[in-house]
């Protein structure tokens, strides 16, 4: 908060009238949610100085398991964002807040102006549904260095807890067996056992619904992604990821989301499904489904979040998410990363252009 109080003060140096107003708790954030507020708040400041808006309204609210942050301008601002469009600074701050399984809009308003905001989900949130205190994360991954590091980053959040440490795919489907964790961070090439059996075998264990597996891979494009998707992985990470990422990627899986940046997902399974010995045969029905779930699928598999399938389809996002919601049911789906899955498999999606 304090931060964004100085982007504010900043502005009104810059000639900008910055009227901050903060509502709710502020409470402890994670670190990533934290940073990914004020590099929010910090665009969209920004682009009202760039695009020469005089009045700016930073909003930050905080609720149980969530933070806000929204910057409306004068009109000025407004009228050069339209004409940016999707931007490289808009995009940015999608993919920011999809890491969190976050929303955000932004366009002008009724009567003049731009209006950016953007929600940002946390851990808490998986505490208030019954979710536990604190996370329990596995890690494995075969070298020793790399392994502590992700450990101590991890011990840096007093939000999350390592269990254990495997060295290969076997070790981890012990630990696994032995810790339950809430979420296992792991790398897709190890000795021994990869990561896509050791995550097959982990989804397999007698009560392992609650276990949630998100996969480290080096390269944005490894072979073995598609497959960790297939096999029930949550979602993937680079190992370059920003360390706040990082941390902010492990709350979104435990809080039961899909973690699924919109442009580098969509580019690696797009690319894995060109090749025709990559897929199987198509296994899945989309028998039961009707002609606007079938809609939002296709939305889904392109990497579009439940804010963007609203203003796609003219819904609010409340009204996405609840067709999202059924799709699951209906699939028998896990979670978005496995939606992705069936809608390739079933031919309903082949790759091509991101909806605009």
């Amino acid at each position: 908060m304090a931060e964004i109080g100085r982007l504010a003060d900043q502005s009104r140096s810059a000639g900008v009238e910055v009227e901050l107003k903060v509502e709710g708790e502020p409470g402890d954030l994670p670190p990533g949610v934290d940073l990914s507020a004020f590099r929010i708040a910090q665009e969209g400041l920004t682009n009202v100085l760039k695009h020469g808006g005089r009045v700016a309204r930073v909003l930050v609210r905080y609720s149980p398991g969530a933070v806000a942050v929204e910057i409306a301008d004068d009109g000025r601002a407004g009228a050069a964002a339209e004409a940016d469009g999707t931007g490289h600074g808009l995009i940015g701050m999608r993919e920011r807040v999809a890491v969190f399984g976050g929303d955000l809009t932004a366009g002008p308003v009724p009567g003049g102006g731009y209006r950016l905001a953007a929600r940002l989900p946390y851990a808490a949130a998986a505490r208030d549904r019954g979710g536990p205190a604190v996370i329990r994360v596995l890690v494995a991954d075969d070298q020793a260095l790399v392994r502590a590091g992700f450990s101590v980053l991890i011990d840096t959040d007093p939000g999350l807890e390592v269990v254990g440490e495997a060295s290969n795919g076997a070790e981890a489907v012990e630990l696994a067996r032995a810790t339950r964790p809430d979420v296992v961070l792991m790398d897709i090439r190890m000795p021994v056992m990869d990561g896509l059996e050791a995550t097959r075998q982990i989804l397999a264990l007698d009560g392992a619904d609650t276990i949630r597996v998100l996969m480290l891979t080096t390269f944005d494009l490894d072979e073995y992604v598609f497959g960790a998707l297939k096999a029930g992985a949550s979602g993937f990470l680079l190992k370059g990821t920003p360390p706040a990422d990082l941390l902010a990627g492990i709350a979104t899986v435990a809080a039961g989301e899909a973690l699924l940046s919109p442009s580098v997902t969509r580019q690696l399974i797009e690319e894995h499904v060109r090749r025709p010995q990559a897929v199987p045969p198509a296994g899945h029905t989309l028998e039961g489904l009707t002609d606007r779930e079938l809609e939002v699928l296709t939305l889904v598999a392109r990497g579009l979040s439940n804010a963007e399938i609203a203003e796609q389809l003219y819904v609010s996002p409340a009204t996405a998410k609840t067709h999202v919601a059924r799709l699951l049911m209906k699939l028998g789906a896990r979670d978005r990363a496995q939606l992705i899955v069936v809608a390739y498999e079933s031919g309903l999606v082949t790759p091509g252009p991101r909806p605009s």
